[in-house]
């Protein structure tokens, strides 16, 4: 058992995809794949979809969604299974968490919280 300290992006980044073993400051144990540090918070258990849309929801401009509504007709008749399987989300992190389900629903904590997060050595 090895553990992340400081608790920040950078010391957490290479273990994106990973089972975590978290204590809080109430004593609370708590078990989870981690996900990404993002504004304070450490998010657990999501999937690599699901990481991609929140990347890009704030980054998304004004000519985007114009651009996005006006495409509206060609995506409604793209079926499924046309759509490419690779996404950049698979290709920045492990694929696509294998077991990020075995923990439950995905869920955020603030890092103020957290008194010692640890990932198996």
């Amino acid at each position: 058992m090895r553990p992340i300290y400081p608790i920040n992006e950078e010391q957490c980044r290479p273990y994106y995809g990973q089972p975590v073993f978290i204590i809080l400051k109430d004593d609370t144990e708590l078990v989870g794949t981690l996900s990404r540090l993002d504004n304070g918070k450490i998010y657990l258990n999501e999937t690599a979809a699901g990481i991609q849309s929140n990347a890009n929801a704030p980054a998304k401009s004004k000519q985007t969604r114009a651009k996005s509504s006006s495409l509206g007709k060609a995506r409604a008749q793209t079926k499924k299974s046309d759509k490419p399987r690779t996404t950049a989300a698979n290709e920045a992190f492990p694929t696509p968490y294998p077991d990020s389900g075995l923990f439950g629903a995905p869920f955020a904590l603030d890092i103020a919280s957290i008194g010692a997060l640890i990932v198996p050595s």
